[in-house]
């Protein structure tokens, strides 16, 4: 009997720390950008809009509209996203830090300020769609 309940919670200690992990597809609803590229970064709170946990590229010229980064664990993450008009392969900012190429966020984020309860989304399934416009 105290075999089976070493076992047992052995068993138990395996499975919860088992992460689950899925694929993350976020597809880029385009509103007219015929060409260059529309970068993607996945964040979790703890990089918000710093070293993104995962990122990818939209390549517009091949008329791709998404990108999916495959075993994500589950989670909670914001996505932040990008078109690079002058292709230097990164946001550019004027002197107060406001962003000076289109860009766009996860969630229901409005205003000029980017807020992670407002951006956040849950990653708990296998598949996961994640529509964004800038």
């Amino acid at each position: 009997m105290k075999t089976l309940l070493i076992i047992s919670v052995q068993l138990l200690f395996a499975l919860s720390s088992y992460a689950q992990k899925g694929s993350l597809t976020i597809t880029y609803e385009n509103p007219g950008d015929k060409e260059g590229m529309v970068y993607v970064g996945v964040f979790t709170e703890k990089n918000f809009l710093m070293n993104p946990t995962a990122s990818g590229a939209i390549n517009l010229d091949e008329n791709q509209t998404s990108v999916t980064i495959d075993d994500m664990e589950y989670g909670t993450y914001a996505i932040s996203i990008f078109h690079d008009a002058n292709g230097n392969q990164r946001l550019d900012m004027d002197e107060y830090g406001r962003p000076t190429e289109p860009w766009g966020l996860s969630g229901s984020s409005s205003g000029m300020m980017p807020v992670w309860s407002e951006a956040k989304f849950e990653l708990d399934s296998e598949n996961k769609e994640v529509k964004l416009k800038i």
